[in-house]
């Protein structure tokens, strides 16, 4: 495994004055230029970014420009400088299989990188440099060529992204872009579409990269764009670019990028929400756009060439003439300029009209091949040595093979100011994890240069909330504090606070507050302060706000406001507030104002909008136009819209989806299917039969008429392609609940393959599709786990498509006895609210969906439960389900209905007119009733909920629904969806930390000064409370170096001590490297017990942690053993010995509210001390939950355990005898032979759950259950 600490370049980095050849850029002369890599560790290097260790992360590969299907991917690569002369020497391999990658950004342990048609993350789970989880989190979006580029994380937490006029394939359902980017490229799909397709989670072995032809295939225009850190919420900030490549932001949160036209000259623009830049405008075009008020103009002279990178630079050591620029790669002219932003009011331009060279190859180059200096610019960094890294692309036109190997050069350079020499930092709290970094290190790194050092800054400011705030505000308040520290301080305020009360004493400050106002969406009263300011760039920030807020209050403002703006950009964003805020009738009505401002607004907005007919844009155009004494810039803008609308040139394939969109799965549908895994790899889905969908992945047969029994069941889509196969071939997936599958097989074959002949039982259901035309229908049952199905033709003669398989799953299991509330409560510890949710939404659980309705799911028939967590407690949940009748909510009490023709109908009223009666019945079926058809009508003094779950459904049935429903509380209703995956986290050599998602729940403790033995320390609730003592302990307090979280330690071994830290634990190995998973974590360890001067072995320790997630918590099981092959050894019989842990105050029962409890019912350390025990509770309350630790020995164990217990805060489980009278020397030894193994097993549970309903014995009962089993 490779170790990360061994790759930190740049701690002894030493910079040594150049011998410039002659394939080395210019540079100015006060500038010095050093290569540190070129091929064959780099070759092509497009996309350069430093990660949280501060090392270069390089993507790069053959994939561009003119990739086949079969072409190998891109990948990222971390070049090191291993013996720190300051070039390369090394590389490792961090990510693979991409197409071209052109772009990259880190956040905490997430890559995410622009690799057109896809956006991708990849997730380094274990700290080991190899990338673990690839999601590929976008796709379809465009093929390479003015692709997707420019990933930036602002101090908003969103990332921003920059996307050319490529559009997608949009061919349904299988290819879908997010609909923002479908908008800027102006793709019309059906009116079912999904907006986003879902994430596809894989790994370096499955991850497929999506292939798209390079070809010119052109929608209307590109844009930037922004999204959440998880891909939702993706929103288009800009429009109107043809090519733009890199973007990035300034000190003050101000962004700038460039847009390549190849005609009119690269345009600098200056991206702001709302704004529109020219390409693709549906009305009227001008590149540059500085003086054409239908767009948004550019912020600097236009140049001729290739912009690609660009980067801000203020760094304080820097001469002052390249502080507070923005430096710009042309890979066309292989120069970088140097461009110095100024403010026009609110216009962001160009100090000068000529750009400043930096460095540059002196000659520019042709598209096929560059020629002279070694110096093509691509990407630059400003990196943790303070020098400028710019990656220089190879000197052929894409990918150039020799010997059938990619040939092509690469270089990475750096340079830097003659004044200053690229910094030694000192790297302490890089090797530690930034949860143990103090509040100044965060501030450090929180107004860095480097942006992921920012970013995971922030997000740990973050995480701790409340206790950053006032570290925060003093930040803000120093007068010395740089711009960039300032806004970022300023936005974590924000990011912590929904509506907190930000400084504004200086323009930067008011600008940030403005914006973090509209980032929560919580505007301030006094809002229109702003609109009033004297500087332009706070009205423009105002404006923007309330257009982003659709805050329509501040309309009226906007038109006053309209007529007194003077300055180009804040008049551009008005005009675009008022098109969104103002209907077409109100714009036509202000389009007749006397003022100036009000009427080009208006007619600006109206034209923008493009809903009125051609007829009457043009009369109004032309009554514009002829009107005496007509300002002249209406005047203008009515002369070019009366010759008729700009016309874009689009390419490719039409501005049409291809196809059917696919119907999502009913948000009350159960998919039993998981980890399907055909052996030929290609493409298997699941879907649900419905007439018109595809009944494979890889043809466009679709379904035309399905029996009425399988109607919209879960059915695994296969693929045509593996119809041929006799032999050695496997379907292999997992069943969630015991099922029944249905077998669905071509009518053209003679029989059903040889695996499924003799138990698939064959029905009287026929499936009619285009191509097999009929298709028989078998079934067999299954259990819950893994099915394996065998090929399609084994033992078939016939030709025939492939088969699909259809499922029912079983969700209720038989129970003889009337289930009652009390039997409910009593499984309530140990239910699951996962499976509630499934029996309360599917058809074949307790169906409540079908009237009930849950967040949007479900029928609203019934009263609506999406907070009933909220409102009710399990008991009154439990008594609703099954004794509906006892408490009926108004409105909801049945009715009976009877009809002439005798027919009766009960159930809920849904609606009434003079003529009909529409009636919500059991089971969600609605009918409407003729008033002229009724005989009776009656109200019942009974519930329309069904009596008879108390005969349907068993008591952890119910438990498991009442699980569900007590978790629909306010907090959760649009709480995101949260990957809670494990992985581990390894900042440096000492420490092993255990995520839940990215929430840490426990840190091995691989080495420490003061603690000499090994354990797990700062345990943590699943949502993140603290359950053990942090460590390293306040000095103050008792046993603060020995008590840590939880321990395995003996008082005496071989006349030893560890427990009280004189003799030592020595970390010597990872015998199972960390692992983890969705549902599991897990890493084993090899530990040396060593004699009391640390000359001689004692014995070794081999120890397994397995945390697992369980239904009321997480579930950690330590197995240990120890041994010593070349002696024996003894363990005595100190009552400080066995496994341990500390609490935390709170829950403490001295120091807190907690309590310790165990099997016998024996409380607190008075009465559990000395006491042996199967299970033993120590927890408090927090919000109303019971949070701590559940212990749970193995029986497997030599001896029960007993309790060493206090009211203080520790509990030790002794696994050896109590002694008579406490003492050092043991009174009853335990023998380990030479040779032998002496064993423990502990389960721990970390708990957080309600206080009522949560049960100790029952859920270690349960625990001790699958111990015996097992």
């Amino acid at each position: 495994m490779i170790k990360r600490t061994a790759t930190l370049f740049f701690i002894s980095l030493i910079i040594i004055k150049s011998n410039a050849d002659e394939s080395f850029p210019k540079v100015s002369d006060d500038f010095e230029v050093s290569l540190f890599a070129k091929e064959p560790l780099v070759r092509n290097p497009c996309a350069i970014t430093f990660d949280k260790l501060g090392r270069l992360c390089v993507g790069m590969g053959p994939q561009y420009r003119k990739p086949k299907p079969e072409t190998k991917g891109d990948s990222v690569w971390i070049i090191l400088d291993k013996n720190g002369d300051g070039s390369a020497d090394s590389r490792i391999e961090f990510a693979s299989g991409f197409n071209s990658i052109q772009g990259l950004a880190w956040k905490g342990n997430d890559l995410w990188v622009a690799n057109a048609p896809d956006l991708t993350l990849v997730r380094d789970t274990n700290n080991d440099d190899l990338a673990d989880e690839y999601i590929k989190v976008y796709t379809d979006l465009g093929n390479l060529e003015h692709g997707l580029h420019g990933l930036n994380f602002g101090p908003d937490g969103k990332l921003y992204m920059s996307k050319g006029n490529s559009k997608g394939l949009t061919i349904l359902p299988e290819k879908i872009a997010p609909q923002p980017f479908r908008e800027l490229w102006g793709v019309s799909t059906p009116p079912d579409t999904p907006s986003f397709n879902e994430p596809e989670l894989s790994n370096q072995k499955n991850y497929a990269k999506s292939y798209h032809h390079p070809s010119d295939d052109w929608g209307i225009t590109g844009g930037i764009l922004r999204c959440d850190d998880d891909g939702k919420n993706l929103e288009i900030i800009s429009r109107g670019f043809r090519n733009p490549w890199d973007i990035c932001f300034d000190d003050e949160f101000n962004w700038l990028g460039t847009d390549n036209d190849q005609t009119a000259g690269d345009k600098i623009f200056a991206p702001f929400f709302g704004a529109h830049f020219g390409w693709g405008h549906n009305w009227s075009y001008d590149w540059k756009g500085d003086e054409h008020l239908p767009t948004a103009p550019s912020s600097g002279p236009l140049f001729e060439g290739s912009g690609t990178g660009i980067i801000f630079c203020n760094l304080p050591d820097y001469p002052k003439k390249y502080r507070n620029v923005f430096f710009i790669n042309d890979w066309l002219n292989r120069e970088v300029y140097i461009f110095k932003p100024e403010w026009k009011g609110a216009w962001r331009f160009s100090e000068s009209q000529n750009l400043v060279s930096l460095a540059s190859a002196g000659t520019g180059r042709s598209m096929p091949l560059s020629k002279g200096k070694s110096f093509d610019p691509v990407d630059i960094e400003l990196g943790p040595d303070k020098s400028i890294w710019i990656s220089s692309w190879g000197r052929q036109y894409g990918a150039h093979y020799e010997n059938r190997a990619l040939a092509n050069e690469g270089r990475i350079y750096r340079i830097w100011p003659k004044t200053i020499e690229p910094i030694k930092e000192q790297l302490k709290k890089r090797a530690q994890n930034i949860q143990d970094w103090s509040f100044k290190e965060l501030l450090e790194d929180l107004g860095s240069h480097l942006p992921v050092w920012r970013t995971n800054a922030q997000d740990e400011l973050i995480r701790r909330g409340n206790q950053s705030l006032a570290i925060l505000e003093e930040t803000i308040d120093k007068s010395k504090q740089t711009k960039s520290l300032e806004t970022w301080a300023t936005w974590t305020i924000g990011r912590i606070k929904p509506n907190p009360n930000l400084p504004e004493g200086t323009l930067n400050q008011k600008i940030q507050s403005i914006r973090i106002q509209a980032h929560n969406k919580k505007i301030r009263s006094d809002f229109d302060k702003y609109l009033s300011d004297s500087n332009a760039r706070v009205r423009q920030e105002a404006v923007i706000a309330i257009r982003q807020c659709k805050e329509k209050k501040f309309t009226a403002h906007l038109k006053k406001l309209a007529e007194e703006e003077k300055d180009r950009i804040v008049f551009y964003s008005v005009w675009g507030a008022l098109m969104d805020l103002c209907t077409v009738e109100e714009l036509k009505h202000q389009i007749s104002e006397k003022s100036v401002g009000l009427k080009l607004s208006a007619l600006l907005a109206l034209l923008e909008k493009d809903t009125l007919p051609n007829e009457l844009i043009e009369k109004l155009c032309l009554n514009l136009l002829f009107t005496k004494g007509q300002d002249p810039r209406i005047r203008k803008i009515a002369m070019r819209r009366s010759k008729g609308k700009a016309v874009f040139e689009s390419r490719g394939r039409p501005l049409t989806a291809e196809g059917l969109a696919p119907t999502k799965f009913h948000s009350t549908t159960i998919n039993p299917f998981s980890n399907l895994n055909p052996s030929t790899k290609n493409n298997y889905s699941v879907d649900t039969l419905e007439i018109g969908k595809k009944i494979y992945t890889d043809r466009s047969y679709l379904l035309r008429t399905i029996p009425a029994q399988l109607k919209n069941d879960i059915f695994i889509k296969t693929a045509c392609a593996d119809a041929e196969y006799s032999k050695d071939f496997q379907l292999t997936f997992n069943l969630k609940y015991p099922s029944t599958l249905y077998l669905i097989d071509d009518s053209r074959a003679e029989k059903l393959p040889e695996w499924a002949r003799n138990d698939w039982k064959k029905t009287n259901l026929i499936i009619e599709t285009d191509d097999p035309k009929k298709m028989k229908v078998f079934q067999k049952d299954f259990p819950v786990g893994i099915v394996k199905l065998g090929p399609n033709r084994q033992g078939v003669s016939a030709r025939k498509g492939n088969y699909l398989i259809a499922a029912k799953p079983k969700l209720l299991s038989k129970f003889n006895e009337i289930t009652t509330v009390k039997s409910v409560l009593e499984s309530l510890p140990l239910a699951d609210a996962r499976k509630g949710e499934d029996l309360f939404m599917s058809i074949y659980g307790a169906n409540c969906s079908s009237c009930h309705q849950i967040s949007g799911k479900g029928k609203n028939h019934a009263p609506d439960l999406s907070n009933i967590g909220t409102r009710s407690d399990p008991k009154i949940l439990a008594e609703a389900i099954l004794n509906p009748s006892q408490s009926i909510t108004e409105g909801f009490a049945a009715q009976m209905f009877k009809l002439k023709s005798g027919i009766v109908h009960t159930g809920i009223v849904l609606e009434e007119t003079g003529r009909e009666i529409k009636l919500a019945m059991t089971g969600g079926i609605v009918v409407n009733i003729l008033r002229n058809e009724l005989i009776e009508r009656k109200g019942l003094p009974i519930s329309a909920m069904p009596a008879s779950f108390a005969e349907l459904l068993n008591p952890k049935e119910v438990a498991h629904i009442i699980a569900y429903l007590s978790d629909q509380t306010k907090a959760n209703i649009k709480k995101p969806e949260e990957s809670r995956s494990f992985n581990f986290e390894r900042n440096n050599a000492d420490k092993l930390t255990i995520n839940l998602g990215k929430q840490p729940i426990a840190t091995y403790l691989i080495d420490d000064p003061i603690l000499s033995r090994r354990g797990l320390i700062n345990i943590k609730s699943p949502s993140g409370i603290p359950v053990t003592r942090p460590f390293p302990a306040p000095k103050n307090e008792d046993h603060a170096n020995m008590h840590p979280g939880i321990w395995l330690s003996y008082g005496w071994i071989d006349g030893n001590d560890y427990w009280r830290l004189k003799s030592k634990v020595k970390f010597e190995e990872f015998l199972q490297k960390p692992t983890s998973n969705k549902k599991n974590a897990l890493f084993s360890v090899r530990n040396r017990y060593l004699n009391e001067d640390s000359t001689k072995t004692v014995c070794i320790e081999d120890s397994t942690y397995n945390f697992t997630l369980h239904p009321k918590g997480i579930l950690l099981k330590i197995s240990v053993v120890y041994f010593n092959n070349e002696k024996e050894f003894i363990f005595g019989d100190q009552e400080e010995s066995g496994l341990a842990i500390r609490m935390a105050k709170p829950f403490t029962v001295k120091f807190g509210n907690g309590r310790i409890l165990n099997d016998k019912g024996d409380l607190n350390g008075k009465e559990t001390w000395g006491k042996a025990f199967k299970w033993i509770d120590y927890s408090g309350v927090q919000n109303n939950k019971r949070i701590g630790l559940l212990l749970v020995p193995s029986h497997q164990n030599k001896r029960e355990s007993w309790a060493h217990s206090r009211d203080y805060g520790v509990l030790v489980a002794n696994p050896f005898p109590k002694q008579t009278k406490n003492q050092r020397e043991p009174q009853v030894k335990t023998l380990v032979k030479k040779g032998d193994r002496f064993r423990l097993e502990y389960n721990i549970l970390i708990h957080e759950n309600p206080v009522r309903g949560f049960s100790p014995q029952k859920i270690a009962g349960s625990i001790l259950s699958k111990l015996t089993n097992n």
